[in-house]
């Protein structure tokens, strides 16, 4: 097991490496080191099962106007740097480069992170597990299942500024799921939470999934009319938002947000500084220090993120450069490329509460997940979803459960024809996303819906 200390002074001593054998004109070290420890309630049990560690290193290196890359593991760092040429690296096209300057104080760190989650310690998740259990035996006909997941990620990075930067931060992860027997029917809910804080109990997120569920149980009438507006919730909308317009917000995809059209009422902005929120660090995988970041303001396109590969002449980083391995439940890996991503997500509130939103729909849906949102086109905005998780609006009150039924739209067409954001916002991971969304309930009348 490797100290801070140790992390910190073995990347040092790689950049040394690298400056004196082969004198690369820019050179650059990150160091990873991944501790997770996995819990939660199986069979009503609540159990530790699982501990994993990984640690590595990641290399980059600007040499006659290519720009290479290499990982290994850290245990054999020092002897592999050897034959560091001779081993598997690409080259990425980058007719200039620059490693930032790296900037940082002690208590920026101090500032975003609850130092207490970094003891990693098992009494934490028995806790939790404990207070699942607790909660099931309030609610009759109730069975709850779940996992926990507590990472700690150390990293270093150093480069050829000859700054280091050091962080130590955590992440908190559960899945619940819970089954209820009623109405002669058998249904089930699931909620996730992704934060860098670990909660004293898991009472309110019980509480949200056994209303869910509950109320899923309950069989509503078909639609009759299917030319009726819909109301995302803040997971479905950010399913649908994550790869029908995200991927349009770096550097080099942008352009496309300058030609469209979009709601005067839709603001968005990018800001890995605020404390708690799940993707909140002190810098991105490149050194630079998070910043906040307007990307949308009153409909207008703004600002594009970027990192050090992708940034224009004299435009200021936005400290968005992540190493991400997609479908991983934790994000953040050594191995991969750091690549353009957003941190926290926050779209803009709008004036009334989602049930003011709702009271005026005579008929409508209410999509609370779906499924199928990753094949949705960014260029175009074109989605088409399941809706798995779904239920009927009458008379301004969402009533029973709906079957599974596809909703077809345009994220830029959804935009731009006077949608309504609600006042409240929850903060979303969708699944298969590096990224938090806090994200408002979204009314629309501009889908179509198909049974």
């Amino acid at each position: 097991m490797y100290t801070d200390e140790d992390l910190k002074e073995t990347t040092i001593k790689v950049l040394q490496k690298l400056e004196q054998k082969y004198n690369f004109s820019e050179a650059e070290v990150y160091i990873q080191s991944l501790s997770q420890m996995m819990g939660g309630l199986e069979y009503r049990t609540p159990k530790v099962f699982q501990s994993v560690n990984r640690v590595g290193c990641a290399i980059r290196y600007f040499k006659e106007n290519q720009l290479f890359f290499a990982c290994f593991p850290l245990n054999s760092i020092l002897s592999e740097l050897d034959n560091l040429e001779s081993i598997t690296t690409y080259p990425i096209a980058s007719p200039k480069f620059e490693f930032p300057e790296i900037k940082l104080t002690s208590s920026s760190v101090s500032n975003i992170y609850d130092k207490r989650i970094a003891s990693l310690n098992e009494e934490e998740i028995y806790s939790i597990s404990y207070s699942m259990s607790e909660e099931e035996g309030k609610i009759k006909d109730i069975i709850l299942d779940g996992s926990i997941l507590l990472s700690l990620e150390r990293k270093v990075i150093a480069n050829s500024s000859q700054s280091v930067a050091f962080e130590k931060s955590t992440w908190f992860d559960i899945d619940l799921r819970a089954l209820y027997r009623g109405f002669d029917m058998i249904s089930s809910s699931e909620k996730h939470l992704t934060s860098r804080q670990i909660p004293s109990s898991v009472s309110s997120i019980v509480e949200d999934m056994v209303n869910e569920t509950m109320q899923r149980s309950t069989p509503g009438e078909q639609l009759e009319n299917l030319s009726v507006p819909a109301v995302f919730s803040p997971m479905a909308f950010s399913q649908i938002f994550s790869f029908a317009f995200i991927p349009l917000l770096n550097q080099i995809s942008s352009e496309r947000l300058d030609r469209t059209d979009i709601s005067p009422d839709f603001n968005l902005i990018d800001d890995g500084t605020v404390p708690g929120l799940p993707n909140s660090t002190a810098f991105d995988d490149e050194g630079t220090a998070q910043s906040k970041t307007i990307v949308v303001r009153n409909g207008i396109f703004h600002t594009a993120l970027n990192n050090s590969q992708n940034i224009q002449e004299k435009e200021e980083r936005t400290g968005n450069s992540f190493r991400v391995k997609m479908f991983e439940i934790f994000p953040r890996n050594y191995q991969a490329y750091p690549e353009i991503y957003p941190s926290n997500l926050l779209i803009g509130e709008g004036i009334e509460s989602v049930e003011t939103l709702i009271e005026d729909v005579k008929e409508g849906v209410y999509i609370n997940s779906s499924q199928g949102y990753m094949t949705a086109d960014s260029y175009s905005g074109t989605f088409k979803i399941s809706a798995i998780d779904a239920y009927k609006i009458e008379n301004g009150f969402v009533t029973g459960t709906l079957p599974t039924f596809d909703v077809i739209g345009n994220m830029f067409d959804l935009l731009s024809e006077d949608p309504q954001f609600s006042k409240d916002r929850k903060v979303v991971r969708p699944t298969n996303t590096p990224y938090s969304i806090l994200s408002p309930y979204v009314y629309t009348d501009n889908v179509e819906i198909f049974l």
